[in-house]
C-alpha cells in the first residue's frame, strides 16, 4: 500500500469518526456556548467601553495640552493658503466680539488673562528689508 492510499484511508477514517461523534460534539459546544458566551459578550462590551474611554481621555488630554498651539497653527495655515478667508474670519470674529459686548455688557476678553486674549509681543524684525539701503552710512547702533 502506497503513502497516498494510507493518507486517503486515514482521512476517510477521521471523517467517519467526526460524522459519528458530531452530535455529541455539537451538544458539548452548545453547552459551552450557553455557559460562557454571555460572560464573554459582557467582557467584550466592558473592554470596548474601557478602550473608548481611554481614547476619549487621550484626546481630551492632547486638546488640553496642545489646543492653543493647534489653533494658532490652523490660523497660520489659513492665512498662508487664503488671506482673504483669514481676513473675513478675522472681521467676523471682531463683529462677534462687539455683538457679545453689546448683548451682555461685558467684553468677552475679560474672562481670560490679557496675555492670553491679546498676544502683546514685539513686531517681527525684517532683516531682509534693510539690505542695500545704508551701505554708505551704516547704522552703528546695537
Amino acid at each position: 500500500m502506497g503513502g497516498g492510499q494510507a493518507n486517503l484511508m486515514f482521512y476517510r477514517g477521521s471523517l467517519d469518526a467526526y460524522i459519528e461523534k458530531s452530535p455529541a460534539l455539537a451538544e458539548t459546544e452548545n453547552k459551552l456556548r450557553v455557559k460562557y458566551m454571555p460572560a464573554q459578550r459582557q467582557l467584550e462590551r466592558q473592554l470596548a467601553a474601557l478602550d473608548q474611554r481611554a481614547s476619549v481621555q487621550t484626546g481630551l488630554q492632547l486638546e488640553r495640552e496642545m489646543g492653543g498651539q493647534r489653533t494658532l497653527e490652523g490660523l497660520r495655515r489659513q492665512y498662508e493658503t487664503s488671506p482673504a478667508a483669514f481676513a473675513l474670519n478675522r472681521g467676523l470674529g471682531d463683529q462677534m466680539t462687539r455683538q457679545f459686548e453689546q448683548l451682555y455688557g461685558q467684553n468677552p476678553y475679560g474672562s481670560v488673562p490679557l496675555s492670553v486674549a491679546f498676544n502683546y509681543t514685539r513686531p517681527p524684525v525684517d532683516y531682509l528689508g534693510t539690505i542695500g539701503t545704508g551701505i554708505g552710512n551704516p547704522s552703528l547702533e546695537a
